[in-house]
């Protein structure tokens, strides 16, 4: 047998295999003291809010929560008070345990406030994009069967839109900051929660670990926006996951500019203030030209960030603005393997903390020891691999379906192939469980059983994962009826849908396409107009329309005019087709139109675009 010899290795596979070794042990220890941890609060069941007490006891007087564009500061005990504040008063309006009310508001300290404060007496928060408009909007709203919506006066336009259409059911309607004179019937809360006791509420049916938090919208992969469940228990994993993963501790000051209204910001971020006393340093937008100026101010050491994130920093050409920043750590996801080692070299970033996962799904995975380009890892070892609680399983690349054999079973992966991340479920394994979705027929939809032996299931993510030889793991793409631009899920159903309500569109096929060097898919929708309406007045309707009715990240950059739709033979389109054609010109005939975001509308795309688009000198999408 022949002995290993590490003197036989070339420097650089001797320096893989070491760091392969360390990360595969690390990881291990990672995971049986996450699931060690987790078990302990299970056995204790104590909401968040408790977690955060102790934090409040131990850290009065820190610094818990700094607001970038309004100035304020809130100490721990402060933030505390203004939690209790809005619990006292919502509770004397008679609201109680398992009600829900919406949140539609920016990055704010009273968007921790008031979730974690209603979490005390156990009112479920739904948190509402609020790049919605009009059905869409009022979707998210409804579907999440809200007894009321609070909001900001900046947003409060949007929802007056959709209330006096008749799209949203009629609800009451805080307002956070002053409005001036009350009006429909709309409350502002600024002069009524200062009013109010700062004192722990009193509750008789207390919530606990088990119980349902809040609702983050997620696309998954089909359909529209849906309400997942996120239990107290859940939240807690996602955010100490991150922090024993990655190194985020007590001391540390992150700054937040994700929006906290998803998963990222609101649990990855702003969890480390209400679990482990972590200081967060938050603004409500992302700002390239403001976010080193920011982490210096601040004094921050640790960020956030989404591949795009990185992309526009890098093109930011202020050098000297970037010097001086203390930022150690920065995790996310997206980080493109083509600007990773420029990204980490240019400014000094001793650790990429990239990292996959669903808001709703059972499986996630992290790339603790920096190996560019990397979402995860599963060892290949046939034994130490199901410890792992995720597989890949082998898609049929024409129809994006699972591969099954004549036993009728799935096929997994092995090392140095593709396929789909699916994560195992075992329903008395609360971490391993799938809560799913509000609605539980979506719920099933996410459900595959008799996966690789009779009787078992899975969660199916949508995605597309490459795993090499030596056990990393690679996200290559999505599939189903979503796809991501600009940080943002996309249902392909939802902008169907808002195509099919004018009268000058007989079909339409929405998919997402791949720009060269571009984080994410580019929205495109294939119309078929009907046959009397010229393609001009159709443009200028689908324009109209689309802006008055759909979030700038989910209006489609290309449209592409066909003759008609080439289908199954059970009727099915062939959607897979249109997005390996993308926006090459010179494989079909149909006129196709780009998205000029500079001025609102689309023109023509011609093969001059279609170079400079590949190139990456045409930027205005």
């Amino acid at each position: 047998m022949r002995m290993f010899d590490s003197s036989t290795l070339p420097f650089a596979e001797l320096r893989v295999w070491s760091s392969l070794v360390h990360g595969l042990s690390f990881g291990l220890i990672l995971l049986i003291r996450l699931r060690w941890n987790i078990w302990k609060h299970m056995r204790i069941n104590e909401p968040l809010h408790q977690i955060f007490l102790r934090n409040v006891k131990n850290y009065r007087d820190k610094e818990a929560l700094v607001e970038v564009d309004t100035g304020k500061k809130f100490t721990f005990h402060e933030m505390n008070q203004l939690c209790n504040q809005y619990a006292n008063y919502f509770q004397s309006q008679g609201y109680k345990n398992g009600d829900v009310i919406a949140l539609f508001l920016e990055n704010c300290a009273d968007f921790l406030a008031i979730w974690l404060g209603l979490s005390k007496i156990g009112v479920v928060t739904s948190w509402v994009n609020i790049n919605l408009k009009a059905e869409p909007l009022a979707h998210s709203i409804n579907i999440s069967k809200s007894n009321s919506v609070i909001t900001s006066s900046a947003l409060l336009p949007v929802l007056e839109d959709i209330l006096s259409s008749g799209k949203l059911k009629q609800m009451q309607v805080y307002v956070i900051d002053d409005i001036g004179n009350i009006k429909n019937g709309i409350l502002s809360l600024a002069t009524k929660i200062p009013l109010i006791s700062s004192e722990e509420p009193v509750v008789n049916e207390k919530p606990t670990f088990r119980s349902v938090l809040c609702y983050i919208f997620t696309s998954g992969t089909t359909g529209n926006p849906k309400p997942a469940l996120i239990k107290h228990y859940r939240y807690y994993w996602m955010a100490i996951g991150v922090a024993k993963s990655f190194g985020v501790f007590t001391t540390d000051r992150l700054y937040v500019m994700m929006p906290v209204y998803h998963s990222a910001g609101g649990i990855l971020g702003i969890g480390q203030t209400v679990l482990q006393g972590s200081t967060c340093v938050i603004r409500k937008k992302f700002s390239a030209s403001s976010f080193w100026k920011d982490c210096i101010k601040y004094n921050c050491n640790v960020s956030q960030y989404i591949g795009e994130i990185c992309r526009y920093l890098l093109a930011q050409n202020d050098v000297a603005e970037t010097k001086g920043h203390k930022i150690r750590l920065m995790f996310g996801n997206g980080l493109r393997a083509e600007i990773w080692p420029e990204f980490v070299n240019r400014f000094g970033i001793q650790k990429i903390g990239e990292l996959y996962g669903s808001t709703e799904g059972n499986s996630s995975i992290v790339n603790i020891d920096n190996h560019v380009g990397s979402c995860g890892f599963i060892p290949v070892h046939p034994f130490v691999k199901y410890l792992y609680p995720v597989r890949l399983l082998k898609v049929d690349d024409d129809t994006g379906e699972l591969i099954r054999t004549k036993d009728g079973f799935c096929v997994a992966c092995k090392p140095g192939e593709t396929g789909e991340m699916v994560g195992v479920i075992m329903d008395n394994v609360p971490l391993l469980s799938f809560e799913g979705y509000l609605d539980e027929k979506d719920t099933g939809k996410k459900i595959i059983r008799n996966v690789l032996r009779k009787g078992d299931a899975v969660f199916t993510s949508g995605d597309i994962i490459y795993w090499d030889n030596l056990g990393y793991l690679y996200f290559k793409d999505r599939k189903g009826d979503t796809y991501r631009w600009k940080g943002e899920n996309v249902s392909t159903a939802e902008v169907e849908g808002i195509l099919q309500l004018l009268k000058c569109v007989a079909d339409v096929a929405v998919y997402g396409v791949e720009i060269p060097n571009r984080e994410g898919r580019a929205g495109m929708a294939a119309v078929v107009i009907v046959g009397d309406e010229f393609l001009k007045d159709a443009i200028c309707k689908i324009t109209e329309h689309i802006k008055n009715s759909l979030p700038s990240y989910a209006i489609p950059i290309f449209l592409r005019f066909c003759k008609d739709f080439e289908r199954t033979g059970t009727y099915k389109l062939k959607k897979m087709s249109l997005r390996k054609e993308g926006y090459d010109l010179s494989r079909f005939n149909d006129d196709i139109f780009i998205w000029d975001s500079s001025i609102k509308c689309y023109k023509i795309f011609d093969k001059k675009l279609q170079l400079q688009l590949d190139d990456g000198i045409y930027m205005d999408i």
